[in-house]
């Protein structure tokens, strides 16, 4: 089931969004969709890569951001 969302945008946030759905043919609740995906994704990477960094570090073991990467990606 969909819900929509009402948000409230800067005027140049506005212009950016309706000039990147011409370049990219694609609708504005697209973009936003996509946008909030990524940002998510983002977010669950942090907590994750932190979580891997605390647990390693009580062990003992010492993970360069390159390590944390190739164990979750």
């Amino acid at each position: 089931m969909r819900q929509s969302v009402s948000i409230s945008l800067p005027k140049a946030v506005v212009k950016q969004l309706k000039y990147q759905c011409k370049v990219e043919r694609a609708s504005s609740s697209e973009i936003v969709r996509e946008a909030l995906r990524e940002h998510f994704f983002r977010t669950e990477f942090s907590r994750l890569r932190r979580k891997a960094m605390l647990e390693a570090a009580r062990k003992g073991i010492h993970l360069s951001e390159e390590d944390i990467f190739k164990k979750v990606s």
